[in-house]
């Protein structure tokens, strides 16, 4: 059995502002917290930790050292892998080193898993024929695009691994209450995948900031809550920081568990209905600024 640790959506931040421009918690505060419950107490049984992107809130290079420091400090290895929030030259340049490695596979005793890059939307190729980023890639949606899908392909079907889990930033599957999120081609290209590949037996995706199990064709994806704010999507309220756990056993089988921090500095308030609504994708992100006093051109609060 394969014990891991998922984290997602840190936004780690080194402004006087908290995170998502003032509407998130501190994060500072609430990754004290959150690493404290899954490696305080008596020596947990965990192999590896995952972080499924959103690592930094601005994609500054000193958010990425300051959450080096954190993550090194963690007593096993950590994968990471980037967010829509992350930055990709400062992403690489400061945050791989010590025990945290960014890296595209990693087997683990029947499992092999795949961290996909969903981050396409806001990205374009330079005349060398690199990726770089955008100014826009912090509202893309997911995607995969052909090359990535493509690599998927062939990361599976070249493997003698039995069982295949992908790590991914934007999770499929998405739809109902988080309309706002769902994007039908991003969820097609894993229909594809899941449809050519059985060896698939889940996704582990962040982005929604939400304690999610998904259904993607008889495929779990499995969302993880984030350290800044949680949404209870169908109560309407906010929820305090969190993290996942999972076991991956030899047979394919593969249990997770979220876990809330339920906690008088980050309570179960009620959400505007506004939000609600722009949740379910009955209105926009300019009627929710509206409606909650928020300058237009200010960063998104989700």
């Amino acid at each position: 059995m394969i014990r891991v640790v998922q984290f997602s959506d840190l936004h780690i931040s080194t402004s006087e502002a908290r995170s998502h421009g003032g509407f998130g918690y501190d994060t500072d505060e609430t990754s004290e917290a959150v690493f404290a419950h899954a490696f305080g107490g008596p020596a947990p049984q965990i192999d590896l930790v995952i972080c499924t992107g959103d690592i930094a809130d601005h994609g500054w290079a000193t958010e990425y050292t300051k959450a080096q420091s954190a993550l090194e400090r963690l007593p096993v290895p950590v994968i990471v892998a980037p967010g829509n929030h992350d930055r990709q030259a400062a992403f690489e340049a400061c945050l791989p080193t010590g025990n945290v490695a960014y890296q595209r596979t990693a087997r683990a005793g029947s499992w092999l898993f795949l961290f996909a890059d969903s981050n396409l939307y806001g990205r374009e190729t330079n005349e060398a024929g690199r990726l770089v980023d955008t100014e826009q890639r912090t509202a893309g949606s997911g995607q995969l695009g052909a090359a990535e899908a493509a690599w998927i392909d062939e990361m599976i079907e070249t493997t003698d691994a039995e069982h295949v889990f992908i790590w991914v930033h934007h999770p499929p599957a998405m739809e109902g209450i988080v309309a706002s999120y769902m994007s039908p081609s991003y969820h097609r290209e894993f229909l594809d995948l899941v449809d050519h590949h059985p060896k698939i037996r889940g996704v582990g995706a962040g982005h929604v900031h939400a304690d999610i199990v998904a259904d993607l064709a008889g495929v779990p994806v499995f969302v993880c809550p984030a350290f800044t704010y949680n949404l209870d999507y169908q109560a309407g309220t906010l929820l305090p920081p969190g993290f996942r756990t999972y076991s991956f056993d030899d047979d394919g089988t593969v249990s997770s568990v979220c876990h809330l921090l339920d906690d008088g500095r980050w309570p179960r308030a009620e959400l505007p209905d506004v939000v609600v609504s722009y949740f379910r994708g009955e209105t926009t992100l300019d009627d929710v600024k509206t409606a909650l006093n928020i300058a237009a051109a200010a960063p998104s609060p989700f």
